[in-house]
């Protein structure tokens, strides 16, 4: 199982994924005086004092069901095809979590009139993409090197 490069590249895309949950995905300065951080449950309670700011549900979702993927994609290393689909499932929700996020900071930034900055983590997701397409290409590889022995026989 990691013997092969692709689960070095799933366990990779993991990480990466995993990590949104503790670093802030934009920076956000209200009225010029507080220095907000957004992360991928909203903005924490109690840093902007006098306004409630909701938890986005959605991110902390989509996050976590990209996350139970790469571990499902991960142990299924034994059914390649079924891996192949799973991957390409975790790309699609990958790049749909970085339209959600900015869709969300950029509500987030109206609701309180703030200027925005994006945080490094943002590009997480698009690393994770990279990752993900490179372990496509390795399972494809091992699947046409199984079937090329098994026409041999």
């Amino acid at each position: 199982m990691f013997q092969r490069i692709q689960t070095v590249y799933l366990i990779l895309a993991l990480i990466l994924m995993s990590l949104l949950y503790f670093l802030p995905l934009a920076s956000l300065v209200c009225g010029g005086v507080a220095n907000v951080d957004f992360y991928v449950y909203g903005i924490p309670k109690g840093m902007i004092p006098n306004v409630e700011t909701p938890i986005v549900w959605t991110n902390i979702t989509i996050v976590s069901l990209i996350i139970t993927l790469l571990l499902l994609t991960i142990v299924k290393y034994k059914k390649r095809m079924m891996q192949i689909r799973l991957c390409f499932l975790n790309i699609v929700l990958m790049l749909g979590s970085v339209f959600l996020f900015w869709y969300n900071i950029g509500e987030q930034t109206e609701i309180l009139k703030a200027v925005m900055t994006y945080s490094m983590p943002m590009i997480f997701p698009f690393i994770a993409v990279i990752l993900t397409y490179l372990a496509v290409r390795g399972i494809g590889k091992d699947e046409a090197l199984i079937r090329s022995m098994d026409s041999i026989r």
